[in-house]
């Protein structure tokens, strides 16, 4: 069998129900066939988890840059720091690459889009990421959609494009939300609210705009949280509407808990505010240094939750790292899969709890 699944990608077979890319013979039969994990996600919601390994996911990418392309190096603006992929830069380097930041709309409606954008640049250089340009957009929303066709048609037109990010940065829901603006007839990609929906490389020719668009898996990773709590803690840790910045004020000797997956100890350094960016859903916590200890031992899984019973057991260990600022400009302390703090520029020492194999990220605000 060499057809491929139209919703993930995965290479149609009949011989194993637990393997990517599983059909039966009657499903096979129809006109547009899905896999079986596919099928089930699109009618009844029901994810089965499978990630690919990264050598894997670095193969598939080579063989879809063997020759000149358009890359779309789609990130989730929200997540920067979990949105980089790892040991491309240099075959990047032969490409033109354009950085997508999709769900803009998850940020303060009065947030500009320039100054974002300048910053993200600034971003992937930092990255090594050889980014020519950068656009904003919302596929959930539409926004800036008109604006990345009208780049296509004028950058892209003698290409393909090769469309790449780490999983659940949203990459299908922009490729759907392209293809109804490119070729409203065409096949939609299966999208979900799980990392790791796509499972395979695709490539779609465009009736009558001569694109080529190959749609590469999104790469999962035990860097970024998100990647390692359960279906039910994902959903409390993924934005899905705008989110309500949360100003503490804080003075040394007090602690702020993201559930129980991150903490910030203010150790020393004058009163000053610090804004939560997370999902409006996690709950944050705060409390007195010399309580944090014990609080977190009591109520992991409880009042600090996720993770629960059915995350990553990694998830419920925090490793301590010193973090310490002089009197400067504004700061985020990132962390891939959950979020940042931002800190407001006054001197600050402090230390940032994370489970073992998350780095923070330490960045100019990005806000």
């Amino acid at each position: 069998m060499s057809l491929i699944c139209t919703g993930c990608g995965a290479p149609l077979q009949m011989d194993t129900e637990d393997a990517p890319g599983y059909i039966t013979n009657e499903a096979f039969m129809r006109e547009q066939p899905v896999c079986q994990r596919c099928y089930r996600l699109i009618h009844y919601g029901q994810f089965q988890p499978m990630a690919i390994p990264e050598e894997t996911y670095r193969q598939v990418v080579m063989k879809a840059l063997a020759r000149p392309s358009f890359v779309l190096y789609v990130m989730d603006l929200f997540d920067v720091s979990g949105s980089i992929v790892p040991g491309l830069t240099g075959v990047l380097r032969q490409h033109d690459v354009m950085i997508v930041a999709n769900k803009f709309d998850l940020f303060p409606k009065q947030t500009a889009d320039e100054p974002v954008k300048s910053w993200l640049l600034r971003e992937a250089r930092r990255a090594e990421i050889p980014a020519s340009d950068a656009v904003l957009v919302s596929a959930k929303t539409g926004y800036h959609m008109d604006e990345l066709v009208e780049q296509l048609e004028a950058r892209a037109r003698k290409k393909q494009i090769v469309v790449m990010g780490m999983a659940n940065v949203g990459k299908s829901s922009l490729l759907n939300a392209l293809l109804s603006r490119l070729d409203p007839e065409q096949t939609r990609f299966t999208t979900s609210a799980f990392p790791g929906t796509t499972l395979g490389s695709m490539a779609i020719k465009l009736g009558d705009n001569g694109f080529t668009i190959v749609d590469t898996p999104g790469l999962m990773g035990k860097h970024r949280i998100q990647d390692r709590v359960c279906k039910a803690s994902l959903k409390l840790i993924m934005p899905t509407e705008r989110l309500r910045p949360r100003v503490y004020q804080l003075q040394k000797g007090q602690s702020l808990f993201l559930g129980g997956l991150a903490r910030f100890d203010f150790i020393e350094g004058p009163p000053q505010s610090v804004v939560v960016y997370v999902a409006n859903q996690l709950r944050v916590h705060r409390t007195k240094l010399q309580q944090a200890d014990s609080l977190y031992q009591r109520h992991l899984g409880g009042l600090l939750t996720p993770p629960c019973v059915s995350c990553d057991e990694g998830l419920r260990t925090l490793v301590p790292k010193n973090v310490s600022f002089t009197e400067g400009r504004p700061v985020d302390l990132a962390i891939p899969g959950l979020g940042f703090l931002r800190l407001s520029g006054h001197a600050i020492k402090g230390v940032i709890h994370l489970p073992k194999g998350v780095t923070v990220n330490v960045r100019n605000a990005l806000l």
